[in-house]
Protein backbone atom coordinates (compact mmCIF):
# COMPACT_ATOMS: atom_id res chain seq x y z
CA UNK A 1 0.00 0.00 0.00
CA UNK A 2 1.20 3.21 -0.88
CA UNK A 3 1.57 5.85 2.11
CA UNK A 4 1.45 3.07 4.63
CA UNK A 5 4.82 1.43 6.12
CA UNK A 6 4.22 -1.46 8.60
CA UNK A 7 1.70 -0.30 10.52
CA UNK A 8 3.17 2.83 11.64
CA UNK A 9 1.11 4.94 9.92
CA UNK A 10 0.76 6.94 7.49
CA UNK A 11 4.12 9.09 5.98
CA UNK A 12 4.31 11.61 3.67
CA UNK A 13 3.81 9.51 0.08
CA UNK A 14 6.79 10.80 -2.39
CA UNK A 15 5.93 13.72 -5.01
CA UNK A 16 7.79 13.16 -8.14
CA UNK A 17 10.28 15.68 -8.30
CA UNK A 18 9.89 17.58 -5.40
CA UNK A 19 12.99 17.72 -3.85
CA UNK A 20 13.45 20.26 -6.96
CA UNK A 21 11.49 23.22 -5.53
CA UNK A 22 12.63 22.24 -2.07
CA UNK A 23 16.14 22.94 -3.03
CA UNK A 24 15.26 26.35 -4.98
CA UNK A 25 13.34 27.64 -1.71
CA UNK A 26 16.43 26.86 -0.02
CA UNK A 27 18.61 28.62 -1.93
CA UNK A 28 16.13 31.08 -3.04
CA UNK A 29 17.62 33.28 0.10
CA UNK A 30 21.12 32.33 0.23
CA UNK A 31 23.66 30.48 -2.00
CA UNK A 32 24.14 27.06 0.53
CA UNK A 33 26.36 23.55 -0.15
CA UNK A 34 24.23 19.88 -0.16
CA UNK A 35 24.59 19.32 3.59
CA UNK A 36 23.43 22.97 4.15
CA UNK A 37 20.28 21.92 2.24
CA UNK A 38 19.88 18.54 4.25
CA UNK A 39 19.90 21.15 7.28
CA UNK A 40 17.48 23.44 5.65
CA UNK A 41 14.91 20.43 5.10
CA UNK A 42 14.20 20.50 8.65
CA UNK A 43 14.01 24.05 8.60
CA UNK A 44 11.48 23.94 6.37
CA UNK A 45 9.89 21.56 7.94
CA UNK A 46 10.22 18.51 5.82
CA UNK A 47 12.05 16.67 8.10
CA UNK A 48 9.67 13.56 7.50
CA UNK A 49 10.21 13.80 4.25
CA UNK A 50 12.27 11.13 2.70
CA UNK A 51 15.48 12.52 1.02
CA UNK A 52 19.09 11.73 1.55
CA UNK A 53 22.22 13.71 0.61
CA UNK A 54 22.42 11.68 -2.40
CA UNK A 55 18.89 12.26 -3.38
CA UNK A 56 19.79 15.87 -3.18
CA UNK A 57 23.04 15.65 -4.97
CA UNK A 58 21.26 14.28 -7.47
CA UNK A 59 18.69 17.42 -7.72
CA UNK A 60 21.35 20.18 -7.80
CA UNK A 61 23.27 18.50 -11.05
CA UNK A 62 20.24 17.86 -12.59
CA UNK A 63 19.06 21.92 -11.58
CA UNK A 64 22.21 23.19 -12.68
CA UNK A 65 22.17 21.05 -16.13
CA UNK A 66 19.00 22.41 -16.56
CA UNK A 67 20.30 26.07 -16.03
CA UNK A 68 18.31 26.81 -12.69
CA UNK A 69 21.29 26.86 -10.31
CA UNK A 70 24.86 28.37 -10.81
CA UNK A 71 27.60 26.76 -8.70
CA UNK A 72 31.08 27.66 -7.55
CA UNK A 73 33.93 25.92 -5.51
CA UNK A 74 34.21 27.33 -2.11
CA UNK A 75 37.27 28.05 -0.81
CA UNK A 76 38.61 26.03 2.30
CA UNK A 77 38.49 28.88 4.81
CA UNK A 78 36.89 26.61 7.26
CA UNK A 79 39.65 23.85 7.83
CA UNK A 80 37.99 21.50 5.50
CA UNK A 81 37.88 20.17 1.58
CA UNK A 82 36.30 23.18 -0.01
CA UNK A 83 32.80 22.83 -1.13
CA UNK A 84 30.56 23.39 -3.69
CA UNK A 85 28.01 26.26 -3.32
CA UNK A 86 24.84 26.34 -5.24
CA UNK A 87 22.43 29.80 -5.89
CA UNK A 88 19.83 29.79 -7.85
CA UNK A 89 19.53 31.62 -11.39
CA UNK A 90 16.93 34.14 -12.74
CA UNK A 91 15.49 30.37 -14.27
CA UNK A 92 15.56 28.80 -11.55
CA UNK A 93 13.46 31.48 -9.27
CA UNK A 94 10.39 31.70 -12.24
CA UNK A 95 11.14 27.87 -11.84
CA UNK A 96 10.31 28.00 -8.17
CA UNK A 97 6.82 30.25 -8.73
CA UNK A 98 5.83 27.46 -11.39
CA UNK A 99 6.24 24.98 -8.67
CA UNK A 100 4.64 27.25 -6.27
CA UNK A 101 1.19 27.66 -8.47
CA UNK A 102 1.29 23.75 -9.53
CA UNK A 103 1.30 22.32 -6.06
CA UNK A 104 -1.11 25.15 -5.23
CA UNK A 105 -3.36 23.42 -7.39
CA UNK A 106 -2.16 19.75 -6.61
CA UNK A 107 -3.51 20.93 -2.35
CA UNK A 108 -6.80 22.37 -3.79
CA UNK A 109 -7.39 19.17 -5.68
CA UNK A 110 -6.12 16.23 -2.59
CA UNK A 111 -8.11 18.58 -0.57
CA UNK A 112 -11.42 18.32 -2.37
CA UNK A 113 -10.89 14.59 -2.63
CA UNK A 114 -10.42 14.20 1.23
CA UNK A 115 -13.52 16.24 1.78
CA UNK A 116 -14.98 13.93 -0.25
CA UNK A 117 -13.90 11.00 0.95
CA UNK A 118 -14.48 12.37 4.66
CA UNK A 119 -18.43 12.73 3.69
CA UNK A 120 -18.52 9.53 2.31
CA UNK A 121 -16.87 7.82 5.24
CA UNK A 122 -19.33 9.73 7.37
CA UNK A 123 -22.59 8.98 5.03
CA UNK A 124 -21.59 5.42 5.34
CA UNK A 125 -21.22 5.20 8.93
CA UNK A 126 -24.10 5.76 9.61
CA UNK A 127 -25.79 3.81 6.81
CA UNK A 128 -26.76 6.37 4.45
CA UNK A 129 -26.31 4.60 0.62
CA UNK A 130 -24.18 7.14 -1.31
CA UNK A 131 -25.23 8.57 -4.83
CA UNK A 132 -24.40 5.61 -6.41
CA UNK A 133 -25.67 3.03 -4.33
CA UNK A 134 -29.63 3.93 -5.13
CA UNK A 135 -32.09 1.35 -3.48
CA UNK A 136 -29.21 0.09 -1.31
CA UNK A 137 -27.57 -1.64 -4.56
CA UNK A 138 -23.97 -1.79 -5.75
Amino acid sequence: MHGWHGGRGPRPRRIQRFLEPVVLLALHSAPAHGYGLLEELRALGLEDYPADISAIYRALNSLEEAGMLTSRQESAESGGPPRRVYALTPQGDEYLRAWAEDLRETARLLNRYIAAYDAHRQSHEAGVPSPGQAGGQE
